[in-house]
């Protein structure tokens, strides 16, 4: 069994009872080996990820752990304070790396959270859950595909990166990264986040024992955003089960309007043989990386928002993307 040490990064900028800002972190060591930190928390409404976080660390405990892997639950108890995607200080958090010593609160959480990181272990996986009223399934990869997909159980989005997030920044600096998707609505199961984190420390070196889940994993390389543009009630085919899985094109989801029932908005799944892949929904991640394609399969429901739901411009409500290729899942 590792060895469990708890410890705590105080950040200085203080609440106003003059206590400081606390992460808290929990470190697993094994001995020689690999060192990888598991981190949730980044996002204020993400509960769901801050509690597999100590399921997980329960279920580690007993096994035969080679290296270090530090835990920590929840690395901005700022933006938990507030219970919103953006902080307090009106930023996102995993926006704001590599982050600053002085200034605001979540520049200087992401300051020091990227110093230990950079000090202690060379990988991380930033776990993100979906929230109490949106699904959400899959992972994002920085570059190593290997690793993010060593998960197993959830497609991979490749080369779609925002600027100052933890996982782009840890990569420049030299470590592996990926970010985790998962849960959200009605899907309230740690259960195969868990899973898919040992995979991940089976691939880094961390456990010897066999993996689990599928063999292959889905490279999603296209992907399409459907944002709100009306006011009123979401509605549509498809629920919290149906992420992670392929719909058929057409309408997925629709806006209708509460004083009239008509449909002012309908969000729209190309066809296949229907080029695809400009436009509004695609146009999220720029020239550079979205192409003109057509799709030859359904696509799989990524992001999907519980209906019924009031809407309002501006609401992510649904995002699918589309395979560009399948791998065997990645195994050390």
């Amino acid at each position: 069994m590792p060895e469990l040490k708890r410890w705590h990064i105080d950040i200085p900028g203080t609440r106003v009872d003059e206590f400081p800002w606390r992460i808290h972190a929990h470190e697993l060591d094994g001995g020689a080996g690999p060192a990888t930190c598991i981190l949730a928390g980044m996002i204020g409404d993400k509960p769901l990820g801050v509690l597999a976080m100590h399921r997980f660390i329960a279920a580690l405990r007993p096994l035969p752990l080679k290296g270090k892997v530090i835990v920590i639950p929840c690395i901005n108890p700022f933006g938990f304070q507030g219970s919103t995607r953006h902080n307090p200080d009106l930023v996102e958090l995993n926006r704001r790396f590599p982050g600053s010593p002085s200034g605001m609160v979540s520049d200087q959480i992401a300051h020091a959270v990227f110093a230990m990181l950079k000090e202690r272990v060379d990988a991380v996986v930033d776990v993100h859950s979906g929230t109490p009223v949106r699904a959400t399934q899959f992972a994002y990869d920085y570059g190593n595909l290997d690793f993010a997909a060593s998960f197993g159980y959830i497609p991979v989005m490749v080369s779609r990166h925002a600027p100052g997030s933890l996982c782009l920044v840890a990569r420049q600096a030299g470590m592996q990264s990926a970010l985790i998707e998962f849960g959200g609505a009605e899907l309230n199961s740690t259960d195969m986040v868990i899973a898919g984190l040992l995979n991940m420390l089976r691939f880094r070196g961390h456990l010897d024992d066999a993996p689990t889940g599928p063999d292959k994993v889905d490279i999603l390389d296209q992907v399409k955003l459907f944002l709100a543009s009306k006011d009123g009630a979401l509605d549509s085919y498809y629920g919290a089960a149906h992420v992670g899985k392929p719909v058929k094109p057409g309408v997925i989801g629709w806006v209708s309007s509460i004083t009239t029932g008509e449909r002012l908005e309908e969000f729209v799944v190309e066809d296949i043989g229907q080029e695809a892949g400009m436009g509004p929904g695609f146009d999220r991640w720029g020239p550079a990386v979205m192409k003109p394609f057509v799709p030859k399969a359904p696509p799989i429901l990524m992001v999907c928002q519980a209906v019924p739901a009031m809407v309002r411009p501006g609401i992510l409500t649904y995002m699918a993307g589309w395979v560009g290729d399948t791998i065997a899942t990645p195994r050390r």
